[in-house]
């Protein structure tokens, strides 16, 4: 079963320190592809400050790293950060390039992949 999508991450997996989920769903599209979508709000005031939305993002990155370590090889996972104009990264990539902005909300899609068949 190398070749389909057969674990999920349970909503704490998604947590962030300094922020909280705001709004979170999962769609499985078929059995290679599964996205979910976060929101993260601050856990602190009315809105992310940009040095805030910087670190989340890093943080974000890091977690789809984690996410990646805990599955098969031919399965990947892409961040698309979709208040950035749906810019999209995986974590084996160089931190993402985002002119960031402070922010009320963040909103994230973790996209998950069969990139190749074993």
């Amino acid at each position: 079963m190398k070749n389909t999508i057969t674990r999920s991450f349970e909503l704490g997996d998604y947590a962030i320190k300094g922020a909280q989920i705001d709004g979170f769903s999962m769609t499985l599209h078929d059995r290679e592809h599964l996205s979910t979508e976060v929101k993260y709000v601050p856990a602190c005031c009315d809105s992310f400050t940009k040095d805030q939305i910087e670190e989340l993002i890093q943080r974000i990155m890091e977690k789809a790293s984690y996410f990646m370590e805990k599955l098969h090889e031919n399965i990947k996972c892409n961040v698309i950060f979709v208040d950035f104009e749906e810019t999209g990264f995986t974590p084996d990539s160089d931190m993402p390039s985002i002119e960031v902005r402070s922010l009320e909300k963040l909103h994230v899609i973790y996209r998950f992949s069969v990139e190749y068949y074993i």
